[in-house]
């Protein structure tokens, strides 16, 4: 059996979503593998809750898509395929698109100048050394730069289905396909000049690629694990 490390979550009312999402992070990182059953007793133990919100969990996650239900053999982990990936990929680059665009309209020099600042300390950070550490606070600075720019519009519907996106994409991303921090560097650059310059058809054409390079990426994973 994989080695794995489930978040710990705390009782709280809510105490079968934080299953789910603890679950679904060990599901997308590949700590289950595709068929593995997953045991309610043994997740309950792992996070010292009782089996009720672990079923509640797996539930949730099965109407996802993410765990098969079996009649009397229980619960078995099914992650992304790469037609998954794509499709996941592909919707992000359209609805980041939307409000990269809109932004573009309406960014003011401030929103500008705060865009530069988040990208300054994601340059100094990949010259530091790619531990653990550097890797998840890259992953951090990146999720701020464009949680930043889908502030920036209107659009509070559009930012809520790439929300729901956002769950499907493994939180340890920068750590697992260091590539996607080349990626960051090479293109926020120009799309904070593209926003800038008020130049909506280019700032979304590359917000769009930028996040439709996404499924490659992650299929080109050949550089070693960050040092601990």
């Amino acid at each position: 059996m994989a080695d794995r490390s489930l978040n710990r979550v705390a009782p709280r009312k809510k105490l079968g979503d934080e299953i789910a999402d603890s679950l679904r992070q060990a599901i997308l990182s590949d700590q289950y593998a595709p068929g593995e059953k997953i045991g309610l007793e043994s997740v309950a133990n792992e996070l010292d809750v009782s089996v009720m919100p672990v079923r509640e969990a797996l539930i949730t996650l099965a109407n996802e898509g993410l765990v098969e239900v079996e009649s009397r053999r229980g619960f078995r982990a099914k992650p992304l395929s790469q037609d998954d990936l794509g499709d996941l990929f592909e919707i992000q680059a359209h609805l980041t698109g939307i409000l990269v665009a809109r932004a573009a309209e309406v960014a003011t020099s401030e929103d500008v100048a705060a865009l530069r600042r988040n990208h300054e300390q994601l340059v100094e950070l990949s010259e530091k050394p790619l531990t653990k550490a550097n890797t998840r606070k890259a992953g951090q600075l990146n999720a701020e730069f464009h949680r930043y720019i889908a502030r920036i519009p209107r659009g509070e519907r559009v930012r809520w289905f790439l929300r729901l996106t956002h769950r499907y994409v493994r939180s340890d991303l920068f750590e697992a396909v260091p590539s996607v921090l080349d990626a960051a560097l090479r293109d926020h650059p120009l799309i904070i000049d593209a926003i800038e310059r008020h130049d909506v058809d280019e700032a979304r054409r590359l917000a769009e690629n930028h996040f439709a390079q996404g499924p490659q990426l992650m299929g080109c994973n050949t550089s070693p694990a960050p040092a601990v």
